[in-house]
């Protein structure tokens, strides 16, 4: 009767232990076909008792109950993206008043320094080159702020006439000395005569940002060649290709098919949320967001932007 039902070892001792007590069986099984697919059947194994109550025989019924995990395991998942959204909701709240809050004492230390620039008055050079670099240092770190919180706005998409090698190198500028910072070098390899193209500064510095940012994290266990190659040419005459490119660990096999699925991570403390909106971002402009291996080591970002057909 156990093979019958094609159950494992374990199952056919439970199984047996049920019936040997006189009880039903009942339990969720999940069985594979010969194509390796899955599928979940509920089996009931029951007792039949004569008028003496020695048991004669048992009933067996398998019912295939895959689409009902299905919906179940769809619900479940839902749930838990309902959760997420909302805990990246407050995230970016409190990020937008975390950057409120800093850029007063910015204004603060940028009105101070240049107190005391016009205190010295052409005077101690050494000095007056001192308050210069904290006035320049105090306005780049409140022009990084300015653009977190714009990245942060709901606002309507604003499309505009851009060069995105413009766009390219702002954002770079934003985190170049966290770059720096972890001994990565960086090239620009930008085609200087890229037609315009039509989209939101703000949302593609928020993919460009976010792609560089993940292939900042695949290079952080690298112990040799820490390089990150950030490229833009013509790809057709109609379409403009940006590349980032790193020397990391690469993307596994098996993750390749769902880095852009919506809350899928690989890291511990992930949200799962920025390759997704990278993607539909790129999309809303009209281009396509792919990634791919490269042959030696590390991966690549790669992104098409439309162009402005008048600026060909």
């Amino acid at each position: 009767m156990y093979n019958k039902f094609n159950c494992n070892l374990k199952i056919a001792e439970k199984i047996k232990e049920a019936l040997l007590q006189g009880e039903s069986f009942h339990e969720e099984l999940l069985n594979h076909k010969k194509n390796g697919d899955g599928f979940w059947n509920l089996l009931r194994i029951a007792p039949i008792l004569d008028n003496k109550g020695v048991v004669t025989h048992y009933v067996g019924i398998k019912t295939d109950i895959t689409l009902l995990k299905l919906r179940d395991s769809k619900i479940a998942e839902q749930r838990e993206e309902l959760l997420h959204v909302t805990r990246v909701g407050k995230l970016a709240e409190f990020v937008s008043s975390l950057a409120h809050e800093i850029s007063q004492p910015l204004t603060a230390i940028l009105s101070y320094a240049q107190a005391g620039q016009r205190i010295l008055n052409d005077r101690e050079p050494q000095l007056q080159e001192i308050m210069q670099s904290i006035i320049n240092d105090d306005q780049r770190a409140t022009e990084v702020i300015r653009r977190l919180r714009a990245l942060l706005k709901k606002n309507k998409p604003a499309f505009e006439p851009l060069d995105i090698n413009k766009v390219i190198r702002d954002t770079g500028s934003l985190i170049m000395t966290h770059i720096t910072s972890k001994n990565i070098v960086v090239h620009f390899e930008l085609d200087t005569n890229l037609p315009i193209i039509q989209g939101d500064r703000i949302q593609l510095q928020q993919v460009i940002l976010n792609l560089i940012s993940n292939s900042l994290e695949a290079m952080e266990e690298s112990p040799d060649s820490r390089d990150l190659l950030i490229k833009s040419f013509l790809k057709d005459t109609q379409t403009i290709m940006v590349q980032i490119k790193d020397s990391g660990c690469g993307i596994p096999v098996e993750n390749m098919k769902k880095i852009f699925t919506h809350f899928f991570t690989s890291k511990p403390d992930g949200l799962g949320m920025g390759l997704s909106i990278s993607r539909s971002i790129v999309e809303a402009h009209g281009g396509h967001l792919e990634a791919e291996n490269n042959p030696d080591r590390g991966a690549t970002f790669y992104f098409t932007i439309p162009v402005i057909k008048d600026s060909i």
